[in-house]
Protein backbone atom coordinates (compact mmCIF):
# COMPACT_ATOMS: atom_id res chain seq x y z
CA UNK A 1 0.00 0.00 0.00
CA UNK A 2 2.76 2.49 0.81
CA UNK A 3 4.49 1.96 -2.68
CA UNK A 4 1.23 2.41 -4.52
CA UNK A 5 0.42 6.06 -2.43
CA UNK A 6 3.82 6.86 -3.42
CA UNK A 7 3.41 6.27 -7.07
CA UNK A 8 -0.21 7.79 -6.82
CA UNK A 9 0.67 11.18 -4.97
CA UNK A 10 4.37 11.06 -7.06
CA UNK A 11 2.19 12.47 -9.81
CA UNK A 12 1.66 15.19 -8.35
CA UNK A 13 5.35 16.17 -7.87
CA UNK A 14 7.71 17.89 -10.36
CA UNK A 15 9.45 15.56 -13.21
CA UNK A 16 13.20 17.19 -12.18
CA UNK A 17 11.57 16.02 -8.23
CA UNK A 18 11.22 12.47 -9.24
CA UNK A 19 14.09 12.18 -11.21
CA UNK A 20 16.67 13.64 -8.30
CA UNK A 21 14.57 10.91 -5.58
CA UNK A 22 15.18 7.98 -8.51
CA UNK A 23 18.58 8.69 -8.53
CA UNK A 24 19.23 9.14 -5.07
CA UNK A 25 17.18 5.73 -4.87
CA UNK A 26 19.29 4.13 -7.38
CA UNK A 27 22.67 5.34 -5.83
CA UNK A 28 22.59 2.79 -2.68
CA UNK A 29 22.72 0.05 -4.87
CA UNK A 30 24.99 1.19 -7.33
CA UNK A 31 29.00 0.60 -6.14
CA UNK A 32 31.87 0.94 -7.98
CA UNK A 33 32.98 -2.46 -10.00
CA UNK A 34 36.61 -3.67 -9.53
CA UNK A 35 36.98 -6.36 -11.83
CA UNK A 36 38.17 -5.48 -15.04
CA UNK A 37 36.34 -7.42 -18.41
CA UNK A 38 37.57 -7.18 -21.88
CA UNK A 39 35.01 -8.51 -24.86
CA UNK A 40 36.86 -9.18 -28.21
CA UNK A 41 35.23 -10.79 -31.08
CA UNK A 42 35.99 -13.09 -33.67
CA UNK A 43 34.36 -15.07 -36.69
CA UNK A 44 33.16 -17.88 -34.70
CA UNK A 45 32.21 -16.35 -30.93
CA UNK A 46 32.89 -13.89 -28.17
CA UNK A 47 35.41 -14.25 -26.22
CA UNK A 48 34.91 -12.20 -22.57
CA UNK A 49 38.16 -12.09 -20.00
CA UNK A 50 37.03 -11.58 -16.43
CA UNK A 51 40.40 -10.35 -14.21
CA UNK A 52 39.96 -10.54 -10.81
CA UNK A 53 42.72 -9.32 -8.81
CA UNK A 54 41.23 -6.19 -8.03
CA UNK A 55 39.06 -7.93 -5.96
CA UNK A 56 40.12 -8.89 -2.49
CA UNK A 57 41.30 -12.14 -1.50
CA UNK A 58 41.25 -13.00 -5.10
CA UNK A 59 44.02 -13.82 -7.17
CA UNK A 60 42.45 -14.93 -10.69
CA UNK A 61 41.22 -14.25 -13.80
CA UNK A 62 39.37 -16.57 -16.50
CA UNK A 63 37.43 -16.00 -19.80
CA UNK A 64 34.69 -17.73 -21.40
CA UNK A 65 33.29 -18.22 -24.75
CA UNK A 66 29.56 -16.71 -26.18
CA UNK A 67 27.88 -17.25 -29.14
CA UNK A 68 27.74 -14.20 -31.10
CA UNK A 69 24.26 -13.71 -30.83
CA UNK A 70 25.39 -12.66 -26.72
CA UNK A 71 27.10 -9.59 -28.21
CA UNK A 72 24.36 -6.92 -27.26
CA UNK A 73 23.65 -7.79 -23.83
CA UNK A 74 27.58 -8.15 -23.13
CA UNK A 75 28.68 -5.13 -24.52
CA UNK A 76 25.94 -3.65 -22.30
CA UNK A 77 28.02 -5.82 -19.44
CA UNK A 78 31.12 -4.35 -19.75
CA UNK A 79 29.94 -0.97 -20.45
CA UNK A 80 27.69 0.81 -18.04
CA UNK A 81 28.96 0.68 -14.28
CA UNK A 82 25.48 -0.40 -13.01
CA UNK A 83 25.59 -3.62 -15.28
CA UNK A 84 29.18 -3.89 -14.29
CA UNK A 85 28.65 -4.20 -10.51
CA UNK A 86 25.81 -7.11 -11.33
CA UNK A 87 28.42 -9.19 -13.60
CA UNK A 88 31.09 -8.86 -11.27
CA UNK A 89 28.70 -10.44 -8.67
CA UNK A 90 28.15 -13.25 -10.86
CA UNK A 91 32.02 -13.23 -12.05
CA UNK A 92 32.89 -14.27 -8.45
CA UNK A 93 30.05 -16.68 -8.26
CA UNK A 94 28.29 -18.52 -11.02
CA UNK A 95 30.28 -17.58 -13.90
CA UNK A 96 33.32 -18.10 -11.57
CA UNK A 97 31.93 -21.53 -10.57
CA UNK A 98 31.41 -22.72 -14.15
CA UNK A 99 34.88 -22.00 -15.00
CA UNK A 100 36.18 -24.24 -12.06
CA UNK A 101 36.87 -27.61 -12.82
CA UNK A 102 35.85 -28.38 -9.32
CA UNK A 103 31.82 -27.09 -9.53
CA UNK A 104 28.97 -27.67 -11.23
CA UNK A 105 26.19 -25.11 -12.30
CA UNK A 106 22.49 -26.07 -13.08
CA UNK A 107 20.61 -23.56 -15.08
CA UNK A 108 17.11 -23.24 -15.08
CA UNK A 109 15.43 -21.67 -18.15
CA UNK A 110 11.72 -22.21 -19.63
CA UNK A 111 12.95 -20.50 -22.85
CA UNK A 112 13.46 -22.07 -25.94
CA UNK A 113 15.35 -19.29 -27.02
CA UNK A 114 17.74 -18.90 -24.02
CA UNK A 115 17.84 -22.68 -23.68
CA UNK A 116 19.44 -23.10 -26.95
CA UNK A 117 21.88 -19.73 -26.20
CA UNK A 118 23.07 -21.70 -23.21
CA UNK A 119 23.58 -24.85 -24.85
CA UNK A 120 25.65 -23.24 -27.40
CA UNK A 121 27.55 -21.52 -24.00
CA UNK A 122 28.30 -24.81 -23.25
CA UNK A 123 29.56 -26.48 -25.93
CA UNK A 124 32.05 -23.25 -26.83
CA UNK A 125 33.07 -23.81 -23.42
CA UNK A 126 33.27 -27.34 -23.42
CA UNK A 127 31.41 -27.26 -19.80
CA UNK A 128 29.91 -30.52 -20.40
CA UNK A 129 28.97 -32.10 -17.55
CA UNK A 130 29.53 -29.40 -15.32
CA UNK A 131 26.53 -27.37 -16.91
CA UNK A 132 23.63 -28.78 -16.70
CA UNK A 133 20.80 -27.25 -18.25
CA UNK A 134 17.09 -27.84 -17.09
CA UNK A 135 14.13 -26.31 -19.33
CA UNK A 136 12.09 -25.92 -16.58
CA UNK A 137 11.08 -22.81 -14.23
CA UNK A 138 10.91 -22.60 -10.55
CA UNK A 139 7.66 -22.13 -8.57
CA UNK A 140 5.41 -22.58 -6.00
CA UNK A 141 4.38 -26.14 -7.12
CA UNK A 142 4.81 -28.53 -9.57
CA UNK A 143 2.44 -27.62 -12.74
CA UNK A 144 3.06 -26.86 -16.09
CA UNK A 145 1.84 -23.09 -16.81
CA UNK A 146 0.93 -20.82 -19.55
CA UNK A 147 3.07 -17.98 -19.91
CA UNK A 148 4.49 -15.53 -23.15
CA UNK A 149 7.53 -15.96 -25.12
CA UNK A 150 9.14 -12.49 -26.56
CA UNK A 151 10.43 -14.24 -29.33
CA UNK A 152 13.12 -11.40 -29.98
CA UNK A 153 14.59 -11.00 -26.34
CA UNK A 154 14.17 -14.56 -25.72
CA UNK A 155 12.23 -13.74 -21.78
CA UNK A 156 9.31 -15.96 -20.69
CA UNK A 157 6.94 -13.55 -18.37
CA UNK A 158 4.04 -14.97 -16.31
CA UNK A 159 1.71 -11.88 -18.33
CA UNK A 160 3.05 -9.27 -20.68
CA UNK A 161 4.33 -6.09 -18.36
CA UNK A 162 4.29 -2.87 -19.48
CA UNK A 163 6.99 -1.70 -21.42
CA UNK A 164 8.66 -4.60 -22.11
CA UNK A 165 8.84 -7.71 -24.77
CA UNK A 166 10.82 -6.15 -28.61
CA UNK A 167 8.15 -8.72 -30.44
CA UNK A 168 4.70 -9.56 -30.16
CA UNK A 169 4.81 -12.15 -27.28
CA UNK A 170 4.07 -16.08 -28.12
CA UNK A 171 1.84 -18.14 -25.64
CA UNK A 172 4.64 -21.13 -24.36
CA UNK A 173 3.47 -23.62 -22.43
CA UNK A 174 6.12 -24.23 -18.92
CA UNK A 175 6.80 -26.90 -16.80
CA UNK A 176 7.39 -25.65 -13.03
CA UNK A 177 9.04 -27.57 -10.39
CA UNK A 178 9.89 -26.13 -7.02
CA UNK A 179 13.54 -25.73 -6.04
CA UNK A 180 13.28 -28.32 -3.20
CA UNK A 181 11.59 -30.96 -5.89
CA UNK A 182 14.39 -29.99 -8.48
CA UNK A 183 17.47 -30.27 -5.96
CA UNK A 184 16.10 -33.51 -4.71
CA UNK A 185 15.84 -34.71 -7.94
CA UNK A 186 19.28 -33.70 -9.22
CA UNK A 187 20.59 -35.09 -5.80
CA UNK A 188 22.12 -31.18 -4.79
CA UNK A 189 22.11 -28.59 -2.35
CA UNK A 190 23.25 -25.07 -3.91
CA UNK A 191 25.27 -22.83 -2.41
CA UNK A 192 24.58 -20.00 -4.99
CA UNK A 193 21.29 -18.94 -6.82
CA UNK A 194 20.83 -16.66 -8.82
CA UNK A 195 17.45 -15.73 -9.22
CA UNK A 196 16.03 -13.37 -12.05
CA UNK A 197 12.53 -14.78 -12.77
CA UNK A 198 10.78 -12.00 -14.21
CA UNK A 199 8.13 -11.32 -11.55
CA UNK A 200 7.97 -14.54 -10.53
CA UNK A 201 9.87 -14.30 -7.31
CA UNK A 202 7.07 -14.52 -4.74
CA UNK A 203 6.11 -18.00 -6.33
CA UNK A 204 10.10 -19.02 -6.83
CA UNK A 205 10.88 -18.33 -3.17
CA UNK A 206 7.36 -19.04 -1.36
CA UNK A 207 7.60 -22.73 -2.64
CA UNK A 208 11.27 -22.74 -0.83
CA UNK A 209 11.20 -21.43 2.38
CA UNK A 210 11.79 -24.65 4.43
CA UNK A 211 14.29 -25.66 1.74
CA UNK A 212 16.18 -22.02 2.01
CA UNK A 213 15.74 -21.74 5.51
CA UNK A 214 17.82 -25.08 6.30
CA UNK A 215 20.11 -24.96 3.58
CA UNK A 216 21.03 -20.69 3.73
CA UNK A 217 22.60 -20.52 -0.43
CA UNK A 218 23.61 -16.94 -1.05
CA UNK A 219 20.89 -15.76 -3.35
CA UNK A 220 21.51 -12.98 -6.05
CA UNK A 221 18.11 -11.68 -6.62
CA UNK A 222 16.84 -9.17 -8.93
CA UNK A 223 13.82 -8.00 -7.71
CA UNK A 224 10.93 -6.52 -9.51
CA UNK A 225 8.94 -4.12 -8.10
CA UNK A 226 7.11 -2.75 -11.31
CA UNK A 227 6.34 -6.73 -12.35
CA UNK A 228 5.47 -7.65 -8.91
CA UNK A 229 2.97 -4.35 -8.55
CA UNK A 230 1.54 -5.26 -12.09
CA UNK A 231 0.66 -8.51 -10.36
CA UNK A 232 -0.84 -7.22 -7.41
CA UNK A 233 1.75 -8.92 -5.07
CA UNK A 234 3.97 -7.18 -2.71
CA UNK A 235 7.83 -6.86 -2.95
CA UNK A 236 7.50 -6.27 0.52
CA UNK A 237 6.29 -9.93 1.32
CA UNK A 238 8.89 -11.24 -0.88
CA UNK A 239 11.66 -9.42 1.11
CA UNK A 240 9.90 -10.74 4.07
CA UNK A 241 10.09 -14.08 3.30
CA UNK A 242 13.73 -14.09 2.65
CA UNK A 243 13.93 -12.44 6.04
CA UNK A 244 12.13 -15.50 8.03
CA UNK A 245 14.16 -18.03 6.60
CA UNK A 246 17.55 -16.28 8.13
CA UNK A 247 18.42 -14.01 5.47
CA UNK A 248 20.16 -10.41 5.52
CA UNK A 249 20.43 -8.12 2.29
CA UNK A 250 23.36 -6.53 1.26
CA UNK A 251 24.16 -4.80 -1.95
CA UNK A 252 27.06 -5.96 -4.64
CA UNK A 253 29.56 -4.54 -3.24
CA UNK A 254 28.81 -5.66 0.25
CA UNK A 255 27.27 -2.94 1.98
CA UNK A 256 24.45 -3.99 4.65
CA UNK A 257 20.50 -3.02 3.24
CA UNK A 258 17.09 -2.86 5.76
CA UNK A 259 14.15 -4.30 4.06
CA UNK A 260 12.77 -1.03 3.24
CA UNK A 261 15.58 -0.20 0.82
CA UNK A 262 14.89 -2.64 -1.26
CA UNK A 263 10.80 -2.35 -1.25
CA UNK A 264 10.28 0.69 -0.60
CA UNK A 265 11.54 2.54 -3.52
CA UNK A 266 10.48 4.64 -6.81
CA UNK A 267 12.93 2.14 -8.83
CA UNK A 268 11.57 -0.18 -11.58
CA UNK A 269 13.82 -3.01 -10.24
CA UNK A 270 16.85 -3.70 -7.91
CA UNK A 271 19.73 -6.19 -7.35
CA UNK A 272 20.49 -7.71 -3.91
CA UNK A 273 22.87 -10.41 -2.51
CA UNK A 274 20.60 -12.51 0.42
CA UNK A 275 22.63 -14.26 2.79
Amino acid sequence: MRRFLKRYFARLVPGFVRARLKARAAATFKERANANFTLAETDEALSCKIDLHALPAVNDSFSFQAPLSCKDQLVQFTAAPSERAEFESLAVSALFCAADPRNRVFSFEPSPVLVKRLLEIRELNCFGERMQIEAIGIGDTTKRAEMLLDPVGGFVQVQRFAHTMWAAPEPIAVQIERLPDAAARLGVVPQFIKLDVEGYEYEAIAGALEFLARHKPTIFLELHLNYLDERNLSARVVVEMLGQCGYGFYTCGGSPLKGRQLYDLPLPSVHVVAR
